[in-house]
């Protein structure tokens, strides 16, 4: 299915790169030669679930949209996921809010919600929003009022888990550390998982999209970096697309999934694109968790990360010929 409204044109590309942090922990590039078939990408342990899910969309022919929806949509009905979708990370007064966002690369399009309330598949929200208007991004209860308008129903997204969360933590009487001064001396941040896919179909169409809870115990009405283009997400039809995950208020400020995918599209192979886009945010002096998986569309893909040194960051791509999980890092004992 083909996304029904204008696109808008992309960005000049960036300078080449410059040299790579000492030390940092990659993915070496796969490359899989030119249009090898439909491949679907999907971050952290969740990946090949998510993969599985989706898969059968893109093996019969059908489009990248519907099996990035499909893999997202999985992961945000996880009972017992605590970072994407129902049951996840409460905000400061104990509700989960949901930022999602979808890029359908054809027309270079983009729909995202923030801070929304109340529904659980919040991918398919944004994807509403890329294809039934003109808008590009919607929030807080205003997001959840389109939501209803097209026909999702509204339920609770707290469950044991997410409330018992929150009264230990607000039992202790300690406000939000999103009061606390800028990570420059270290990342105290606990690490999460934003799920981020990416998708290319028979007919050669990209779509990218990513959805997530964020960060726990936030200020209410906080929206993170999912659903700004090129932060948390980014697609270019002729190169390929990018995902983040890790500590979004740094890392959206530097647009690091846009910042891959133009570095990608001067030549770089995608794990060194990941790599250089999170030395720009550590040249500025920021101590955070975060990574970033890319993917060109002939399928070559890599990834990088920093920080998380003791958890390592994952993800799986999809092919014909199986499911491949890789690890970032060395996968930790």
């Amino acid at each position: 299915m083909a996304a029904t409204r204008r696109g808008f044109i992309g960005g000049a590309a960036l300078a080449a790169a410059a040299a790579v942090a000492p030390g940092a922990a990659i993915a070496q590039p796969r490359a899989s030669g030119k249009a090898s078939g439909p491949f679907l990408l999907t971050t952290w342990d969740f990946g090949p679930g998510a993969n599985e899910e989706g898969w059968p969309v893109l093996a019969s022919g059908g489009s990248s949209l519907d099996a990035v929806e499909r893999a997202i949509n999985y992961v945000e009905l996880l009972p017992d996921e605590y970072w994407v979708g129902y049951g996840g990370v409460p905000n400061e007064v104990g509700e989960t809010t949901l930022d999602a966002t979808m890029f359908w690369g054809p027309t270079h399009d983009f729909g995202g919600v923030g801070c929304l309330k109340r529904v659980k598949r919040a991918i398919s929200v944004a994807r509403k929003v890329m294809e039934e208007t003109q808008h590009s991004l919607i929030v807080g209860d205003d997001a959840t009022r389109f939501a209803a308008r097209m026909g999702f129903a509204e339920t609770s997204l707290t469950n044991l888990r997410s409330q018992e969360a929150w009264e230990k933590w607000a039992a202790k009487g300690v406000r939000t550390d999103a009061f606390d001064p800028e990570p420059f001396d270290k990342d105290r941040l606990r690490g999460h998982d934003t799920v981020g896919s990416i998708a290319v179909d028979a007919q050669g169409n990209l779509c990218v999209g990513c959805s997530t809870n964020g960060r726990e115990f936030k200020i209410p009405g906080r929206v993170g970096d999912s659903p700004v283009p090129g932060a948390g997400a980014y697609g270019d039809q002729e190169v390929g697309g990018a995902v983040a995950t890790g500590n979004g208020d740094v890392m959206m400020r530097f647009l690091p999934t846009y910042h891959t995918v133009e570095l990608m599209r001067q030549g770089m192979p995608p794990h060194l694109a990941a790599q250089t886009a999170l030395k720009r945010i550590t040249d500025k002096g920021y101590k955070f968790g975060g990574g970033i998986a890319a993917i060109a569309v002939d399928g070559t893909h890599g990834g990088a990360q920093e920080g998380w040194d003791d958890a390592g960051f994952s993800y799986s791509v999809r092919r014909a010929s199986g499911n491949e999980k890789i690890w970032v890092s060395p996968k930790p004992a």
